[in-house]
């Protein structure tokens, strides 16, 4: 007899149902002929599950699946993460898909008028974004959801009530079933365990078994995995609630669990009309080296089984593909892969796979037509191929609603943004911020932070409400700084907040130094620009303006000696160049950076110093255009930074990457190459 060595119990399932497709593939031994079996199935359970689907084999669990596995364990999941882990609006979008109860009571697309940014993490939230909603038939959304919302946002205490109101059949048999096992506040746990009968036929399939359910059933083909020292036979452990001291005096079962797992070894090893082919795992799934089972005998011969080997029978296409090279890389789609995993990891030369494309690429011509924002403009001048990757071929990171400790810095900036546009918005015309007094400005504070206190958590996540409540104190505070750094600027000036441009259609109720629909060409190429400048002070007579962009984040050490700062500070010089188009009788424009996390004064870009920023950003953002019509897109610095979300994309070994290539990549983009060592 001979006992297979396997790497890992993946690999132990894997050559198990190896094993059972190359006795289907002889065309004599049926299905029911067939069976896989271990003392405890728990530690091959879910890698049979999901290899056994793959290969598509006529595979019985004699012992259930997982409920997990099965809609209506999915369903109860759902209803045990909201009710554990609290109200959030991806959590309730979950459960209304999944309860029969919901499900059938409300519209599929239910959710559609609130925000999917939105947390809803507090019942409050949920009130206040239900209100005024309805149903397709009319009902009020509030009326059927507050009272389940509310059930939930109580926790385990409403599990009962829960179950029988949002859960049906299967599903509420589940759920009832944990509730026996153990408290509700256990359930995650508890569904974890639960197994539901496997309604496969095990007459007609191959049957995955314990031993100790086998001994009664044998089969003419049975193999035995996990014939190692912990596993088969299992040691006997002292019970918890019967340790062996009591149970010595007088035994509740005639043997214990070694005993019975020798048992079966030798029932099913010796039965007289089966074939028997035995397995064990080299390593168990966390890496810890596994003897032999003692039950191996001596005259037992070991055969290793290497990962990589060729077998005669796979038990899919994704097995055979991998097994087999020459059928793999017969392939286009893996000659590619391999062609791009070459590129990336042994050419120093830039190739295709780097970043490159045919001259005047529909798609890329298609993007550089829409309108471009300052962020997307300095992703093109410093990360041209992250510039194709976000605008040409949409690549966006998933953003998942979870509820944070505290907001982070982008979340938090436009917070601050937001406090700054409502004050201003409340402060002008009358009196006028370069006229208001320090308590008015304190005043239209308090009011835009009450506002944004009770808005906010209805469109996007926000901290639980004492962090939250201090957020709002913080960003109150640096809003203040934003209201109050200013030098004047000259009587009757006007200031206009978050003052937006390049727009396709111009916001109505907004008093505007400009049309916000009209139309700003930048270049050589005639790039369209679009943006939202924090703020705008604009003299009565228009011939003077002040830009200011707010920023929060901390300030840099030589700020006044950064001009451009190697394409990473563009908004003074591009929302100049706007100022010009849509207020040609300015002849005073002052662009100016404001870091809200300090008292000093703002950084002013004016005069010759402006127009020389203005001239010598366009003229790269041409150089830009122009290398990317004709082909050329790859890395820039900004591409290997740590802030950069779309690192993913690019292979794994990050460093040795742009060591390997990076000297190329400079050569190939030289003339940027120059703005990113300009200050």
């Amino acid at each position: 007899m001979i006992c297979e060595v396997c790497a890992d119990p993946r690999a132990e399932v894997v050559e198990a149902l190896r094993w059972a497709r190359a006795l289907l593939s002889d065309g004599v031994t049926k299905a029911s002929d067939i069976a896989i079996t271990s003392t405890d199935l728990s530690t091959w359970d879910d890698h049979m599950l999901v290899l056994a689907s793959q290969g598509d084999l006529p595979v019985h669990f004699a012992s259930g699946i997982t409920a997990l596995s099965t809609r209506a364990g999915q369903t109860c999941a759902a209803l045990a993460d909201a009710m554990i882990n609290g109200l959030s609006q991806d959590r309730i979008r979950r459960l209304s898909l999944l309860s029969p109860y919901l499900s059938e009571t409300l519209a599929t697309d239910w959710m559609k008028a609130i925000p999917s940014e939105a947390g809803l993490f507090e019942p409050e939230h949920w009130a206040r974004s239900l209100h005024g909603l309805t149903s397709i038939d009319g009902a009020v959304l509030a009326t059927i959801l507050m009272p389940i919302l509310q059930d939930v946002a109580d926790g385990p205490k409403s599990a009962l009530r829960l179950g029988t109101q949002l859960l049906r059949g299967k599903s509420l048999g589940l759920w009832q079933e944990a509730l026996r096992r153990a408290p509700a506040a256990a359930m995650e746990m508890t569904l974890a365990s639960l197994r539901v009968a496997d309604e496969k036929d095990p007459v007609n399939h191959v049957v995955w078994a314990r031993a100790a359910d086998l001994v009664g059933a044998p089969r003419k083909h049975m193999r035995l995995v996990g014939l190692s020292g912990r596993t088969w036979p299992r040691g006997d452990s002292a019970d918890p609630l019967l340790p062996d001291h009591i149970l010595g005096a007088r035994a509740l079962v005639d043997l214990s669990r070694l005993d019975r797992d020798r048992l079966s070894f030798e029932i099913l090893s010796g039965h007289p009309a089966a074939q028997i082919t035995l397995s064990r795992s080299r390593r168990s799934a966390e890496g810890t080296v596994l003897a032999r089972s003692a039950l191996l005998e001596r005259s037992i011969v070991e055969r290793p089984l290497s990962r990589t080997r060729s077998p005669e029978h796979a038990f899919s296409e994704g097995d055979r593909l991998l097994a087999r090279t020459s059928d793999a890389e017969a392939l286009p789609r893996i000659r590619r892969v391999i062609s791009c995993w070459t590129s990336w990891t042994r050419r120093p030369e830039i190739t295709a796979h780097d970043g490159g494309f045919r001259k005047d690429h529909p798609a890329v011509m298609r993007a550089l037509s829409l309108p471009q924002s300052a962020t997307s403009l300095r992703r093109l001048l410093r990360d041209p191929l992250g510039f194709v990757w976000l605008k040409v071929l949409g690549m966006t990171a998933p953003e998942l609603a979870v509820q944070p400790l505290q907001l982070d810095p982008a979340a938090f900036g436009e917070l601050v943004h937001e406090m700054l546009r409502l004050a201003v918005d409340m402060i002008e015309p009358l009196p006028g911020l370069v006229r208001a007094t320090p308590v008015e400005i304190d005043n239209v504070l308090e009011a835009a932070a009450e506002s944004i206190a009770t808005r906010w958590p209805l469109s996007q996540p926000v901290p639980p409400r004492l962090l939250w409540l201090d957020t709002i104190a913080e960003a109150r505070r640096r809003a203040r700084r934003g209201l109050t750094v200013d030098d004047r600027f000259g009587p009757g000036t006007r200031s206009f907040s978050e003052v937006l441009f390049g727009t396709n259609v111009s916001q109505a109720g907004r008093v505007e130094p400009w049309r916000e629909d009209q139309e700003v060409l930048i270049g050589r190429s005639g790039i369209r620009l679009k943006g939202r400048i924090d703020r705008i002070d604009v003299k009565p007579d228009r011939r003077g303006v002040r830009m200011s962009d707010y920023k929060t984040g901390t300030r840099p050490r030589d700020l006044h000696g950064i001009v451009i700062d190697g394409g990473r500070e563009v908004q003074r010089a591009l929302y100049a160049a706007a100022i010009k188009q849509l207020m040609p009788e300015a002849s005073t424009i002052i662009s100016r950076l404001v870091y809200l996390d300090t008292m000093e004064p703002p950084a002013n870009l004016a005069g010759d110093a402006l127009e020389n920023a203005v001239t010598t950003l366009l003229d790269f953002i041409d150089v830009a255009v122009e290398a990317l019509r004709a082909g050329a897109a790859y890395p820039g610095p900004d591409a290997f930074a740590n802030f950069n979300d779309l690192r993913i994309a690019l292979p794994a070994a990050l460093d040795s990457y742009q060591r390997r290539k990076d000297e190329n990549f400079d050569a190939a983009q030289h003339e940027l190459a120059r703005l990113w060592a300009e200050r």
